[in-house]
């Protein structure tokens, strides 16, 4: 009778989390208005394995490092979609490491990032990678040399990667917002 029921096996805090995770990740996506699936990007994108959702508030800084590395090293839809989510529902510490996590797969995976983001208007990873990208820049000695570079260094990314014409309107958007003086 044991083997018919494997959820014997487990202990109860584990499947109290997994529901609690389950009841966040729908209610994220909810309370963010996904409007519509994800698209697959023009580029072949790499699968990935699928992260595992932590919802505990101690690991939930393990999350966003899983999610990060899944979007920067499998080109990971899903990962981004979950970040988008956690980023619904943060405040405080999660939302800075929401922001860098952001920042990072800027870094890492700019067409991705930006096509996402795109395709999602209402996202509110947007917000996060603006203030991701404005802290970034706010620790430079001469932001406004730092700020001019940052920009023609992200429009000429996006020139090679030959983003749509209206990809390249919501990148200038994004890139009129970033601006490391938000944190003064």
């Amino acid at each position: 009778m044991l083997q018919d029921n494997p959820r014997l096996f487990l202990p109860k805090s584990a499947v109290i989390a997994a529901k609690a995770a389950s009841f966040l990740f729908a209610l994220s996506l909810v309370s963010c208005g996904q409007e519509k699936p994800l698209q697959t990007p023009p580029e072949p994108v790499a699968a990935a394995p699928e992260p595992v959702l932590v919802p505990a508030n101690d690991k939930i800084l393990d999350y966003i490092d899983s999610l990060q590395l899944a979007a920067t090293q499998h080109k990971s839809l899903a990962a981004l979609q979950k970040l988008d989510s956690v980023a619904c529902i943060s405040d405080g510490y999660v939302t800075e490491a929401v922001d860098a996590a952001a920042a990072h797969i800027w870094e890492q995976q700019f067409t991705l990032l930006v096509r996402y983001l795109h395709q999602h208007p209402a996202s509110l990873l947007r917000h996060q990678l603006i203030w991701g990208l404005s802290a970034d820049l706010f620790a430079t000695d001469n932001r406004e040399q730092a700020l001019k570079s940052f920009r023609a260094t992200a429009l000429d990314s996006a020139r090679r990667a030959g983003l749509s014409k209206s990809e390249m309107v919501f990148l200038h958007q994004i890139l009129s917002e970033v601006n490391p003086a938000r944190l003064d």
